[in-house]
């Protein structure tokens, strides 16, 4: 006997559309998976990048302090090199004023040209020549000058002028 006017049928554990809301949250939380992996993925693509321009930025920093430490030392260099160059302005200028100031008559052998001092050998027809053309200047140009002469065979004098600028340092 039945007690029902249908046919009994078969009765699912799981309707359709609840399989349709489990299929539909299974891809949501699969694609939140993936989106989640992609995350990580790009923050460690960025902590790799930071790590990378920290250490290019030290390297560049480094870099900077060399080139500041080499550019400290040429404008040393350089202005020693200025003041070199002053010097060897002012020897050559004084150099050529001294072969100015030396007369024909007069001949040097030997220049010996300090800070301070002057130290001239030569010889000289007779030592009036050389008092009158050449140690006048130089007595006008140093504070102490003096001249020892030396008789030749041949009846010219060798001479030995040592002339000093005498500094304020000096005479105390």
């Amino acid at each position: 006997m039945s007690y029902s006017f249908i046919k009994p049928r078969k009765k699912e554990i799981i309707d359709t559309i609840s399989k349709m809301w489990l299929a539909f949250i299974a891809v949501v939380v699969i694609i939140l998976f993936g989106f989640d992996l992609l995350i990580k993925l790009k923050v460690h693509s960025l902590k790799n990048q930071t790590k990378n321009y920290i250490a290019k930025a030290q390297q560049a920093n480094n870099i900077s302090k060399a080139l500041q430490k080499k550019i400290v030392f040429l404008t040393k260099e350089k202005s020693v090199a200025e003041e070199i160059y002053a010097q060897n302005s002012i020897l050559k200028e004084s150099i050529k004023n001294l072969f100015d100031l030396v007369p024909d008559q007069i001949t040097l052998k030997k220049v010996i040209m300090k800070k301070d001092s002057l130290t001239l050998y030569g010889i000289s027809p007779s030592k009036d020549t050389f008092n009158f053309l050449l140690g006048s200047p130089l007595k006008s140009i140093f504070q102490s000058s003096n001249t020892i002469f030396y008789l030749n065979s041949d009846g010219w004098y060798r001479f030995v002028s040592s002339n000093k600028i005498i500094n304020e340092e000096d005479r105390l």
